[in-house]
């Protein structure tokens, strides 16, 4: 009896088409190089532009400051206590490389921010392209990277091209696709794979989600397939089996590295602070979901300011509908599908929304950095698995024009007026009355000190009624030594969104009534007559502390 026909398996990519002998191959590949570099000058100098549509915060602040701290030979960050994520292996040495050309200041958090997301968007089009040529080749390219193309203004800029936040970890996870996809199956693959997922790991737990357990998942379903279902021995999977053993040799590795750090008395990083959410506040967590892959596409039109950027929006609802199209595509033909590439960026979307929308992590949009590797994802998937249908069916002409749609809106951010960071002015009127060392909340703190350029020292505090005490979050603990510092002014300010003013009850209870008092717009600087730091209770305070109200 004739055996029943299987459906076509979804078979991504081709073997390469003849370009007519080696010297056509290093034509053809000396072509994309310079349409990369070429594509990535172009690129890095407008999203240095746009990212300077938002102001910084103290949590780039933050990030520049340890990086200077690693740069002047701190490289463990002794002393230093993080958040929950320390980007130590990935934007902190980006960075510290870009402090040691422009030095300390605001645009440090803009220049890495800008070279981070056009690495991001030149590596989708790359993972998305595959072995795939000609003009297939090039339209793969271009529909995973024209989705990135370009970021919708407002918090969609600052989740993508401000500070870390998840976002970065992108480039080392595309780069780890990148060698599963185009690498042999050689012994030494999996190994290198190991190292890079250890890399990656170390510098955000996310990895986690978004790559080893996507990895374990997909390796773990085609060992079933090809050694239980199709009865082939082991050792037509053994590189399933290996990557399986490289995705667990990362933890341990990573694992083993925050350890030795930790003896070295490198910096701490707090405990994830996360549970699964309650039936009650499923509504809100899919509603910022649904809002969240709204901004990373760039296509919110709930909150776009009302004409142009509306517009801008709802012609990158499309990009967001291909997106979709291929994770559909990809998910109905999951286990037919021959490329393990796809099968993982599948999984790996699927986990990191699902770990997102059901945890209690949703609170604010801005809380979609949390799934910022979805963007990339997304667009990689649109570009392996639809490029060529919509060439097929003559839809270049149509894709030509949003392509060039999408240039366009790029050129509109670019084209918008620069926001100076946060507390600039305060950096500035301190600067220029001689004030070095003071306190004040963690919304002034490190922004300060990074638009000063380390000319003045504003020392984060958590403020309470009966003790105020120094702050363990994103801060070393030498800063708090009045052995080594000398703070004698307090910033106070009800400017911030939410409100974060120190109480003044809490300002008499730790240090008394000031020596004189000073006001520069909405801030207040208050001055006392002895080293402030002397007069704050013990122990510090682990975690965010007084932010707010």
């Amino acid at each position: 009896m004739q055996a029943p026909e299987q459906g076509p398996a979804l078979v991504v990519d081709q073997p390469a088409a003849d370009t007519g002998g080696p010297a056509g191959a290093s034509r053809a590949r000396l072509a994309w190089i310079a349409a990369y570099a070429g594509a990535g000058v172009v690129l890095f100098l407008c999203y240095l532009r746009v990212s300077w549509t938002q102001s910084i915060s103290s949590d780039g602040g933050s990030n520049a400051l340890e990086a200077w701290d690693m740069l002047h030979g701190n490289l463990v960050l002794h002393g230093w206590t993080l958040t929950d994520v320390s980007f130590y292996t990935t934007e902190l040495p980006e960075y510290m490389l870009v402090e040691l050309i422009r030095g300390l200041g605001p645009a440090v958090v803009h220049t890495a921010a800008a070279f981070t997301y056009t690495l991001l968007v030149l590596l989708a089009g790359l993972v998305a392209k595959g072995r795939a040529t000609g003009r297939e080749g090039v339209a793969r390219v271009l529909i995973a990277s024209g989705i990135m193309l370009a970021p919708q203004l407002g918090n969609p800029v600052f989740v993508l091209l401000l500070v870390p936040d998840h976002v970065g970890t992108g480039v080392p996870m595309l780069l780890i696709f990148l060698v599963l996809d185009r690498a042999p199956r050689r012994w030494y693959v999996p190994p290198v794979i190991a190292l890079m997922l250890a890399w990656a790991t170390i510098g955000d737990r996310l990895v986690i989600a978004a790559a080893v357990l996507p990895i374990v998942v997909v390796c773990a379903i085609r060992i079933f397939q090809g050694a239980v279902l199709a009865r082939r021995p082991l050792e037509a999977v053994w590189f399933e089996v290996a990557l399986i053993g490289a995705s667990i040799t990362a933890l341990g590795i990573s694992l083993l590295v925050l350890r030795v750090l930790g003896r070295l008395g490198g910096f701490t990083v707090l405990p994830l602070v996360t549970h699964v959410a309650k039936v009650s506040s499923l509504a809100k967590n899919f509603r910022l979901t649904g809002e969240g892959l709204l901004g990373l596409f760039g296509a919110d039109v709930v909150h776009a300011p009302s004409g142009g950027q509306t517009a801008i929006a709802a012609l990158h609802l499309i990009g967001l509908v291909l997106a979709a199209w291929a994770l559909c595509r990809a998910l109905r033909r999951f286990f037919r599908c021959d490329d393990l590439l796809v099968q993982v960026l599948t999984v790996g979307i699927l986990a990191d929304l699902v770990a997102f929308a059901f945890s209690s992590l949703p609170f604010s949009i801005w809380d979609t950095r949390q799934i910022s590797a979805v963007l990339p994802f997304g667009a990689v998937l649109a570009g392996r698995l639809l490029a060529a249908d919509l060439l097929k069916v003559r839809l270049v002409p149509a894709l030509a024009v949003l392509l060039a749609c999408y240039t366009a809106a790029l050129g509109f951010d670019v084209a918008q007026p620069a926001i100076p960071a946060h507390d600039q002015s305060l950096a500035d009127w301190l600067v220029a009355h001689d004030f070095s060392c003071g306190l004040s909340n963690y919304f002034e703190g490190n922004i300060t000190t990074l638009d000063s350029g380390g000319r003045v020292h504003l020392i984060a505090v958590s403020w309470g009624a009966h003790k105020s005490v120094p702050r363990s979050y994103q801060s070393d603990a030498s800063w708090y030594d009045p052995q080594l510092h000398y703070a004698n002014f307090v910033v106070n300010t009800g400017a911030d969104q939410p409100k974060a003013i120190i109480p003044p009850r809490d300002l008499s209870n730790a240090f008394g009534p000031p020596a004189r008092i000073y006001h520069d717009g909405p801030y207040t600087i208050m001055v006392w007559d002895k080293n402030l730091l002397a007069d704050l209770g013990r122990p510090a305070k682990e975690g965010p502390g007084n932010v707010g109200p």
